[in-house]
């Protein structure tokens, strides 16, 4: 089909047009966003996985940012995530006050 008469069809499609098992999701991203995806799934359902999981790469960046060595506890609570899952989070992260050993010795040699 040639671009100039899709685009007019596009223009011209309302969500009555549109399966009601897919209306949520036309409403949601707009009929034009809807062929998009339409188009790029090629038939094919497409899988969205929870909010959570999208977003856990930027909370637990937060969560080290806001780490201060002592405050686990209450980035659990504000995250709504469990001690021991911020901790593992933060495995990784060294705890803000611990000295390295380059610090030690160059402490110890007096510089």
């Amino acid at each position: 089909m040639d671009g100039k008469l899709k685009a007019q069809l596009v223009r011209e499609t309302t969500l009555e047009d549109i399966a009601p098992r897919y209306r949520d999701v036309a409403e949601i991203v707009g009929i034009e966003k809807f062929i998009l995806l339409s188009e790029y799934a090629l038939g094919d359902e497409l899988y969205f996985p929870k909010v959570e999981n999208v977003l856990a790469p930027a909370r637990n960046r937060r969560l080290k940012k806001e780490y201060n060595g002592g405050n686990v506890k209450e980035l659990a609570d504000k995250y709504g995530l469990t001690v021991k899952q911020v901790s593992y989070i933060l495995r990784n992260v060294p705890h803000p006050e611990q000295m390295s050993i380059f610090d030690w010795m160059d402490t110890d040699s007096g510089k």
